[in-house]
């Protein structure tokens, strides 16, 4: 009996975990002492401006890590975001203003998945992509690609979930 009363609340923990899947390319060797910007991320999903999130996120979390952040994050309005955008034009034009600014690095992505899964559990889902690329000569020097979802009883939000991944996919980017 006494098993059961212990056996029960670790079953029901464990299938509350939040799964996490990381792909990354091999680390490129950064200069460590670079600038980077951060350029628009895509947004693949129904969920308005889960793409200016995610690259406020990744900003932020390069600042943690004592990366040094050239430019201000290139932000759409509301309107052009419910309406689509013109991503890629904002892209483009953010990569070429991270140049002239010297930034050395400039990372980026796309939003894949930002919202709850259907259900009585309704836990969060979260699927990103990275990518940073040499702004002079625009190769993309590293790529990553994290999805995640949360567990049942893990009371975690997309935003959170969001910010595990990153934090992840940036470590692994840096070497650290």
């Amino acid at each position: 009996m006494k098993i059961n009363i212990i056996l029960v609340p670790i079953i029901m923990l464990v299938a509350g975990c939040a799964s996490i899947d990381i792909q990354s390319a091999k680390h490129s060797d950064l200069n460590t002492k670079a600038h980077w910007a951060v350029l628009p991320f895509a947004n693949n999903t129904d969920t308005p401006l889960a793409n200016d999130k995610a690259a406020a996120m990744t900003s932020a979390i390069l600042q943690v890590k004592g990366e040094s952040m050239i430019g201000n994050l290139p932000a759409g309005t509301r309107t052009q975001e419910l309406l689509g955008g013109d991503w890629k034009k904002r892209y483009d034009k953010a990569l070429n203003e991270a140049n002239q600014l010297g930034a050395e690095y400039a990372i980026a992505g796309s939003v894949d998945e930002w919202n709850y899964k259907a259900g009585i559990n309704a836990e969060p889902a979260v699927a990103i992509t990275l990518w940073i690329i040499n702004t002079n000569t625009q190769k993309i020097l590293w790529t990553g690609v994290a999805s995640a979802n949360g567990g049942s009883l893990s009371h975690t939000s997309t935003s959170s979930l969001a910010q595990r991944i990153l934090t992840k996919l940036v470590n692994r980017a840096l070497n650290k």
